[in-house]
């Protein structure tokens, strides 16, 4: 009898399966791809935000340090501004505010007396440099010339003393107005003999004509101020210019009373040769500088009363 054979088993869904298994690898396969490219680009986007965030810190702390720079700098041209155009007091010169102003023409309200001797030096100048010493007291001594050892003494002396020795011509003489280049000739030679008797280099280069701008004329005014000199009159007199001054309480009281008128006094005197002048002089001081009012020595480029313009 014959043995029948076992038939092989046969797998009839084969092909199904590996076209299964082979598309499951390959979406395996495009699953781990895909994965892998999105780490790398949010590994890449968080990079690139980072450096962003880091970008905008860098330039937030340059712009403010930009700011506190530009605000520093502000301040300090303001500070530079206010140096320069609201000149301030000084430890070396407490009175520098009130010659800013002086020179500036801003004299509202300043109580300036400028003291001036016209006609020395005399035998009383060191007296009278003692007085204005006593009170720090300053005052312009318009001189003519005297060439023997005291007045050559008193001339160093106003100079070191910190007073203006000014000019007041050679002569004092009158006449020469009718000849201005005699004129001229006669206040250089003082200037050239202040300069030769002090040691300066320069004069002070303030000037009163004799008797006043009004007693000179506009040639010999303009020939002066061509020649660099600062003229000044006056708007307060002592009323001592006559043979017979009044006595000193009356004088004190004359420029005392003119002096309260002005911002800027200029006082006409003569203490060097009259002694009710000179006797004056100290109530003058002590009542005016007890109201608050400076005594100081001219200087060329102040502004003084004048009693003829050209």
């Amino acid at each position: 009898m014959r043995k029948k054979s076992t038939p092989k088993l046969r797998i009839k869904n084969l092909p199904r399966f590996l076209t299964f298994s082979a598309m499951s690898l390959i979406i395996l396969v495009i699953i781990t791809m895909s994965l892998f490219f999105l780490m790398n680009k949010m590994a890449e986007a968080f990079n690139t935000q980072k450096q962003i965030l880091q970008t905008s810190s860098a330039n937030s702390s340059d712009s403010n340090a930009a700011k506190t720079e530009t605000v520093t700098v502000n301040n300090n041209n303001q500070q530079n501004t206010q140096t320069e155009t609201n000149p301030q007091v000084t430890d070396d010169d407490p009175l520098a505010d009130i010659k800013a102003r002086l020179r500036s023409g801003d004299t509202a309200g300043i109580k300036v007396v400028f003291l001036t001797f016209d006609d020395g030096p005399s035998e009383n100048t060191g007296a009278l440099l003692d007085v204005l010493n006593e009170y720090d007291a300053k005052g312009t001594f318009f001189t003519t010339l005297h060439d023997n050892d005291n007045a050559k003494a008193m001339y160093r002396r106003i100079v070191d003393e910190g007073h203006t020795l000014a000019n007041h011509t050679s002569s004092h003489d009158y006449s020469l107005y009718s000849d201005p280049e005699a004129f001229f000739a006669d206040v250089d030679q003082l200037d050239q003999f202040q300069k030769s008797i002090t040691g300066q280099k320069e004069t002070s280069h303030v000037f009163r004509f004799p008797g006043g701008s009004t007693n000179s004329n506009e040639a010999c005014v303009q020939g002066i101020v061509n020649r660099g000199f600062n003229y000044s009159d006056w708007n307060v007199s002592s009323g001592d210019g006559c043979s017979d001054p009044p006595p000193s309480d009356v004088i004190a009281q004359t420029i005392i009373e003119g002096c309260r008128e002005n911002d800027v006094s200029v006082v006409l005197c003569h203490a060097e040769l009259k002694e009710s002048s000179r006797n004056a002089i100290p109530i003058v001081i002590e009542t005016l500088q007890d109201e608050g009012y400076v005594f100081l020595p001219m200087e060329k480029d102040y502004s003084y009363p004048r009693h003829l313009e050209v």
